[in-house]
């Protein structure tokens, strides 16, 4: 194929070229590939070439993503990349002239089916590495430039796609005959192609997905408490399994359908292929009657996650589509809350990832719901097998990144038993070094459930990011990542953000104490900021994770920083965790985050005595504040959370104390014995026992006097004020009364009897 030989070539292959074209795609078509077609060049001239590809083939159902004019009709944003999921079309054109999104590449080409066209625009091999790229502006946080950001991530972009052999390169100086008009390239010689046959949205493609049919309508018809796991490369048909499972429960009527997702577009595919069950149904019992497929599928109601926790609406079977970009404390609470409930994901996706899924999920379904079961889909659909495609992006963006395997580790560990040793990475030199990298960005996967492909970017060119490692045997043990933030010398600047009036790209921490805990000066101290921190599964429980946060202080000691800090969805085991390794909570959020439906707390460890002094502010700020938010808007924050919380912070300024000892005698001592003897209402104790708990809680948690269930039931009845009948079941009571009972049990403990 002679594309890049000669200087300006007529033709293409001999042909030509839009002749070229649609040899090229009628070869794609037949063996079920997707073809990558790379021009490079002129942005004017990459356009040209564009236009041309579509007048040979203007059958094609086709999308252009640029910022700029390139075809007849108008161009879509790159931001609208994403949306293209769950679509299906047989040509995309991408102009990364206008900055390459890795999220939106990733999104877009699973879009593109079997004999389709993916066609980039990009720069010339030689110019698009030094360039620019307006998408970089995403991580350039402040005060760098996207100009000034190293360019690691599209260095390693090109030299994936020079080296795929499957990948059809075109130079500008090779092929000026693109430019021609359509008339030269003989268009009424080519026969146009055969429409391809639609498939039959109301029955499986493969064997597999017939299966996994069949495995969900064994969970909707089975016993309950016996969960299905869906697990699928993009293109096995996922979503349309569960759609055409639910499309025969609503057939057979009498069942309450429910579907979830991370977003209402997720779930597109699903409705499809219900709705195409239902309407054959129908038709197959009356041909010469309508059919009102939205009566039928009102039986089969979509609610977000948030949405099932806040309402709990009944259901005979949850659906749950893109597991993965649901947190795992949400895809708990909904396992326990619905008896039967099959999970999907996307195994690498976009949603989230699959593998964190698959791993941190799995201990939580062994414990909950131990006969749950599995089940893969393998075979694509919309595409062949041994499709170009799909490999080439799986590289470019690392979908396919793993940690060292577990034997390996194991088989390091016994044959090096020296600890592992600590060090810190040269990007440029990671990015010479693929099997690091893969398995660095493999244990990433693992720490987070929304962990994407900017995420790569950030790692290889983010301007204040450091990533730190523990190496044994040549493998990855656990790794961690630090954001550098703060450091805003100008007061103009620091004021502004706190009356929320600038918010500079990034610099989390600073801008959370200062904007939402009111302190001003926040940002003018140095932080690192942990982004994330991972220890490899084969060996959790070593110490390792609070190995790598010493070797993070040591080396901010060096750095003069002043706080080290973690901003994350606020959970138990992890305050639990952060806490057990010096950090205490300096600030909660009183909404949930839409994301992960989970409050976000910041963590703080001072370093300096700069430091220190501003977290002892924060410390008293939030201690004054929580009590009025448990009262309000955190008053459905998880109590033992909120236990955790208080029981981190200083001693009050005042302290009951003196007053509840078991030698004093005052009006609150006689007034809490009362209570506790069963003599006083638990409403006309509330205020003084609320006083005592917030005061002495954290004390009689280290004391042993009340352990953590017993600490969370005194936050929830008296600084959150939830009423005892809804508590009952939760802490495993018998009625409201014997709640009480055990509650005037705790009080007791309080005040030392």
């Amino acid at each position: 194929m002679e594309t890049e030989q000669g200087t300006g070539p007529a033709c293409l292959g001999g042909l030509p070229a839009a002749q070229w074209f649609r040899v090229q795609r009628e070869s794609a078509q037949a063996r079920g590939h997707r073809l990558t077609l790379w021009l490079r060049g002129s942005p004017e001239w990459t356009a040209a070439g564009a236009r041309r590809v579509v007048a040979a083939l203007p059958e094609l159902d086709r999308v252009c993503l640029a910022e700029r004019p390139i075809l007849a009709e108008p161009s879509r944003p790159l931001r609208t990349a994403t949306r293209l999921l769950g679509q299906d079309l047989e040509l995309l054109i991408l102009d990364v002239h206008s900055g390459f999104d890795p999220d939106g590449f990733g999104a877009a080409t699973g879009a593109i089916r079997g004999g389709g066209l993916l066609v980039l625009l990009t720069p010339p091999v030689a110019e698009w590495a030094c360039r620019p790229d307006p998408q970089a502006e995403r991580i350039a946080v402040w005060p760098f430039a996207a100009t000034e950001l190293s360019r690691g991530f599209i260095a390693r972009l090109i030299s994936v796609l020079e080296s795929d052999p499957t990948v059809v390169r075109i130079d500008q100086d090779h092929l000026e005959s693109m430019i021609g008009s359509v008339e030269d390239t003989c268009l009424t010689e080519i026969s146009p192609l055969e429409a391809a046959s639609s498939h039959d949205l109301s029955r499986p493609s493969t064997p597999d997905q017939a299966l996994a049919v069949d495995a969900i309508l064994k969970t909707a018809h089975g016993r309950a408490r016996r969960p299905l796991v869906l697990t699928a490369h993009r293109g096995r048909g996922k979503s349309a399994a569960l759609g055409l499972a639910a499309g025969r429960l609503l057939v057979e009527g009498g069942r309450r359908l429910l579907v979830t997702a991370p977003r209402r577009a997720a779930v597109e595919t699903l409705y499809r292929h219900a709705e195409a069950v239902w309407i054959e149904a129908a038709y197959s019992a009356s041909p010469s009657n309508t059919c009102d497929a939205a009566t039928g599928l009102q039986s089969l109601a979509f609610h977000s996650p948030a949405e099932l926790l806040e309402h709990g609406p009944e259901a005979d079977l949850l659906l749950v589509d893109e597991a993965a970009g649901i947190p795992a404390p949400v895809l708990t609470a909904l396992l326990e809350r619905y008896g039967r409930i099959v999970f999907a994901s996307t195994v690498h996706g976009y949603e989230g990832t699959g593998r964190g899924f698959e791993i941190c999920f799995r201990d939580t379904l062994e414990r909950l719901t131990p006969n749950w079961r599995a089940i893969s889909l393998d075979t694509p659909i919309r595409w062949a097998d041994d499709d170009p495609l799909e490999p080439l992006v799986f590289r470019a963006l690392l979908l396919d990144a793993a940690p060292a395997p577990r034997e390996a580790i194991l088989a390091g560990a016994a044959v090096d038993p020296v600890d592992p040793s600590a060090e810190w990475l040269d990007r440029d030199a990671l990015l010479g070094d693929e099997a690091t990298l893969r398995e660095l960005f493999g244990l990433l996967v693992l720490a987070h459930y929304q962990t994407r492909p900017l995420d790569l970017r950030m790692l290889l060119d983010g301007p204040n990011v450091r990533v730190l490692v523990l190496r044994q045997a040549g493998h990855l043990v656990g790794t961690l990542l630090v954001a550098e933030e703060g450091g805003m010398l100008d007061p103009a600047l620091r004021a502004a953000i706190f009356r929320g009036q600038r918010r500079p790209r990034g610099h989390l921490l600073p801008q959370t104490l200062s904007a939402h805990a009111g302190l001003m000066d926040a940002p003018l101290h140095r932080y690192w900021r942990v982004i994330r921190i991972v220890v490899h599964p084969a060996v959790t429980g070593q110490g390792l994770g609070q190995r790598l946060l010493a070797e993070l202080e040591r080396a901010a000691r060096i750095e003069r920083i002043d706080l080290l800090g973690a901003s994350f969805g606020a959970t138990t085991e992890l305050l639990e965790f952060w806490c057990a390794c010096g950090f205490v909570p300096a600030q909660i959020g009183v909404s949930r985050n839409a994301a992960s439906g989970e409050h976000a707390a910041v963590v703080l460890r001072a370093i300096s005595e700069q430091g220190a002094r501003l977290l002892e502010k924060a410390l008293r700020r939030l201690a004054s504040s929580l009590p009025v938010w448990l009262a309000g808007p955190l008053r459905a924050l998880d109590s033992v959370i909120a236990a955790t919380i208080i029981a981190a912070l200083p001693p009050p300024d005042t302290d009951v104390a003196e007053l509840t000892s078991p030698t004093a005698v005052t009006d609150w001592r006689l007034e809490l014995e009362a209570f506790v003897e069963g003599h006083r209402t638990l409403e006309s104790s509330l205020p003084l026992l609320a006083e005592l708990t917030y005061q002495r809680l954290a004390a009689a948690l280290s004391a042993g006097w009340i352990d953590r269930d017993e600490s969370a039931l005194l936050v929830a009845v008296t600084l959150q004020f939830q009423p005892l009948t809804g508590l009952a079941r939760r802490f495993e009571a018998r009625g409201r009364e014997a709640l009480l009972a055990r509650l005037r049990q705790v009080g007791g403990r309080l005040i030392g009897r």
